[in-house]
Parts: structure tokens; sequence; C-alpha cells
């Protein structure tokens, strides 16, 4: 066999050939490729080095990179966690977003939020993303939104061509928006990503809803609505909590981290996930542990079981 003008015998180009595919050897140069400008390359040329190390393989990193870059994320919630999942998106190559907030940047955000947001006390939020979308991102490409998202909100223009919704928002409740979201993308295949350090949920690590292969946020419903049945809160120090959400910057980067290398282990496989279950789980400051558990789809779920119309 004849390879860049050398000819190799059988058994040295198998055990080439070997080289290469474990990713130990490579005959061209990984960045090399007609999908993706140089220009583009060359900023993410760490996170294709990354991608070439799990999949060994330059074709699939190539094919990975590009799936981020043609990728539409839309952001419901652009407080310290979203802003920090923005911001790790953007420094691993996407660069479409649907940003929607309706709050604005206070001084109390700054011990939370990247600093690219912090910076701007008084700007809209989805506005002061934006900026850090300009910043961070390649090319960047931005619709903004100075809304909340409530029970009657018209998703149809919002997420309009979206790969990927993220939801960190923490009102009006959560659970409510994630059931909006949810129900929504499962009529239009779209994954959504539940994030966020929800009030006392610090350092939590989200669900990754992939329509009618993870449970949706029915089935978490449901789930928490039998197995907590009995739990009886403490009462919190703080009557009147308005205003008392979120927790330190360490924390809420972590549950932006972990959401962030979930959504990018999805662009890497997103078939990957077949017959998953969900799941949840908190980072538990006081000694370092992980708290988790799993959640099931919901055979009978009226959203996305198996009777499901």
């Amino acid at each position: 066999m004849e390879r860049a003008g050398l000819v190799l015998d059988d058994e040295t180009e198998a055990f080439l050939s070997f080289l290469e595919t474990e990713g130990i050897v490579t005959v061209s140069d990984p960045l090399e490729t007609d999908q993706l400008s140089a220009a583009y390359m060359e900023q993410y040329k760490r996170q294709v080095y990354f991608l070439l190390d799990i999949l060994k393989s330059p074709a699939k990193a190539h094919e990975v990179q590009k799936r981020i870059f043609d990728a539409h994320i839309t952001v419901f919630g652009l407080g310290a966690i979203g802003s920090g999942i923005l911001q790790q998106l953007c420094m691993m190559g996407f660069r479409r977003f649907t940003l929607i907030d309706y709050a604005e940047v206070e001084e109390n955000d700054i011990a939370r939020t990247p600093y690219r947001i912090a910076m701007d006390v008084g700007m809209p939020k989805a506005e002061a993303a934006k900026a850090l979308v300009e910043d961070f991102a390649f090319d960047p490409q931005v619709e903004m939104h100075n809304v909340s998202l409530r029970t009657d909100t018209d998703l149809g223009e919002l997420v309009q061509g979206t790969s990927l919704i993220i939801n960190t928002t923490d009102q009006p409740y959560v659970g409510y928006t994630n059931i909006k979201l949810s129900r929504y993308a499962l009529q239009h295949s779209i994954p959504v990503l539940a994030a966020g350090g929800f009030d006392a949920h610090l350092a939590s690590l989200g669900e990754l809803l992939i329509p009618h292969l993870t449970p949706c946020a029915d089935c978490y419903a449901t789930f928490f609505h039998e197995s907590l049945k009995d739990w009886k809160p403490i009462p919190h120090p703080v009557k009147e909590r308005e205003g008392w959400f979120g927790g330190l910057g360490s924390l809420s980067t972590f549950s932006a981290s972990t959401a962030a290398l979930d959504i990018l282990g999805y662009f890497m496989n997103p078939e990957d996930r077949k017959a998953a279950p969900g799941g949840r789980g908190e980072f538990l400051f006081h000694d370092y542990s992980l708290d988790t558990f799993v959640v099931e789809r919901d055979k009978e779920c009226l959203s996305c079981g198996e009777g499901h119309k």
C-alpha cells in the first residue's frame, strides 16, 4: 500500500492504522478540515484536541465541532447559572443563541455571575448576556428578549429553530417552567436542559430531558409528588424570602460547569441516551459529596408515556 508517497507493506499499514485509530499518531493536521474555517479551528483548537483525545478520530472531532458551530441554543434565565453556562458554551464553540430574561443586573449579582455580566449593573440581563457572547464567541449570532416565562407565554417565536433549550429560571417556579418547556419540546423534538441552584438546592446537577428517550418534566413532577409526600420542610430562618435566592459564586460555577459538560456530551453523541434513566443530584458543600438519585420514565405519563397522544 502507498501512503503519503511511501510504499508500506500490509503489516506496517495495519500498525499505522491502529495508531491512528487510537489517536496515538495523526498523519494529517487534526485541525485541517473543509467543514469549518481555519480561524474558527484555531480559536477552538484546544476544544478540538480534547474531542480528538476522546473520540480518537479527527473526522469525528470535526463532525462534533461542526454540530456545535451550527447549533442554535435558547437560554431561559440569565442569572448566575444561566450566564455561567452561556459563557462556557461560547468557550466550546457555540455561537448562535436566543437569550431570554426580564430582569436587570443588580449589585448583588456581582458576587455570583461571570465578570462580563457583573460589570453591567443596571443593564437588562439579556443585553449584558448578549455582550458576553459577542466578547467570547466566534462570529456570534444573538437574538434577545426582555420577557419573563409564564404559563401563557407563546413559545413558538421564542424557540423557533432551536437545537436545545436551557432553563435556569427560578421564577415563578422552576417546576412550572420546566413542565411548560418540556411539553412544548416533546411536541417539537427539542431537548431541554433544566439547571440551576434554586434557592436551597445549591450546586445542583440538573437533568437533560430528551424527547421520548429520557423522563420528561411531568415524569419528574410525578416522582417528586410521590417521593416527597411525607417530607416536612425545615423552617427557613428568613420569613420574607423574596430576594434571598442564590449562593456562592463557586457553587454557581460548579452547577454551570456540569450543565455545560452535559450539553457537550449530548452534542458528541445525541443518540447515546437510548432508554437512559433520568436523575438529579446536588453537590454537598459540607463534605464535598454528591447526593444523586435516579428517575425512570413514567409509562403512564400523560405527556411522554406509552399511552400519550
